[in-house]
């Protein structure tokens, strides 16, 4: 009997699937790794695991056919405007948009905000948006110490252009800073 539930176990264990989603036969569009062709693509533990022309579904808990659809790496987007800030909402808030709110289900994983925050507001940013967001948010540093306000008193305002503290706030925060606007 001990014998017969080991073999019982042994054979459950070799049925467990190895990927947690299988993507059949999408059009793979990779341009890194120079691809365009059709594949499908293994997912286990949330990372890519497999590309192959022939994943068997079995392997997979779930299988979903992707044959009419493109597969590609998370799409940047190189210009939104994703923080509407404390001192400009009459301008911004109506132009801005939650990074959450429409970032993934039109294929995005990163943006880069232009320039909505400053040196004097970007802590606010970092922790109302950046910080909280699923979706990978970068900045664009505003060398206006309010960031953008939508009228030419504000982003011309030569006054509230400091170099120094904005390169200073850069420098501290590199990680999600990648450039001045």
């Amino acid at each position: 009997m001990r014998r017969a539930i080991l073999i019982l176990l042994t054979g459950t264990l070799w049925a467990q699937p190895l990927y947690d989603l299988l993507l059949k036969g999408g059009h793979i569009i990779d341009a890194k790794n120079g691809i365009s062709t059709v594949r499908d693509v293994a997912i286990a533990g949330g990372k890519i695991a497999a590309v192959a022309e022939n994943i068997p579904a079995p392997q997979a808990r779930k299988a979903i056919d992707v044959s009419s659809l493109y597969v590609t790496p998370g799409l940047v987007d190189m210009h939104v405007h994703v923080f509407a800030g404390s001192m400009q909402r009459e301008y911004l808030g109506e132009n801005c948009v939650r990074p959450d709110g429409f970032t993934f289900r039109s294929g995005v994983t990163t943006v880069v905000d232009a320039g909505s925050s400053g040196w004097r507001n970007f802590g606010e940013f970092r922790d109302q948006i950046i910080s909280r967001s699923k979706t990978r948010v970068f900045a664009m540093l505003n060398i206006v110490g309010s960031g953008m306000g939508g009228r030419p008193d504000v982003e011309q305002n030569t006054k509230e252009m400091d170099p120094h503290r904005t390169a200073e706030v850069g420098l501290r925060h590199k990680a999600v800073v990648v450039g001045i606007r």
